[in-house]
């Protein structure tokens, strides 16, 4: 009688390792499945992330870039006021020295500044803008699949006092 028990214990064990195997193959093509879904997923939301990031950088460098150019032009003017007319004098004086990058490669980036010289107190304000592969700049977004690249624009205004 032990031994019908015995070997009965021992059909019921053999089956379960069976029964475990298959289970363990099922898991295994099911997680390759999820995982062959998910993937493309996760490399979206992963190049929308460094993208959007990216863009993050081009702004804070258009607003550094603003900054350095209005107090360039703010200590000219306070030199020479003939500098608030004159466009070639605020390119050498102030727009010429501003360089980041890849993202300030030119003066032209660089929209006319308008001083307000009667405003209290006086002012100068500058914009400077980041299109997509004009001026030397590298096109961006990088690949574009959305092809928004061409009409694409970061652009930053700045405020400086004139001394």
């Amino acid at each position: 009688m032990v031994c019908k028990k015995h070997t009965g214990t021992k059909s019921m064990q053999k089956r379960r390792i069976k029964s475990r195997g298959r289970g363990r193959g099922a898991a295994i093509v099911e997680s390759a499945a999820a995982l062959a879904m998910l993937l493309p997923v996760l490399i979206m939301i992963m190049f929308a992330i460094l993208e959007v990031s990216y863009a993050y950088l081009i702004k804070n460098c258009m607003a550094e870039g603003a900054r350095e150019a209005a107090r360039n032009l703010a200590i000219a003017y306070g030199q020479d006021h003939t500098v608030a007319n004159d466009r070639t004098k605020q390119e050498s004086r102030s727009f010429d020295k501003v360089r980041i990058s890849s993202m300030i490669a030119s003066s032209a980036q660089f929209d006319n500044p308008v001083f307000q010289a009667t405003a209290d107190p006086p002012v100068v304000t500058v914009t400077v803008r980041y299109t997509s592969g004009l001026n030397g700049l590298p096109t961006f977004p990088h690949p574009d699949p959305l092809n928004l690249g061409s009409t694409f624009q970061i652009s930053h205004t700045a405020t400086y006092r004139l001394q």
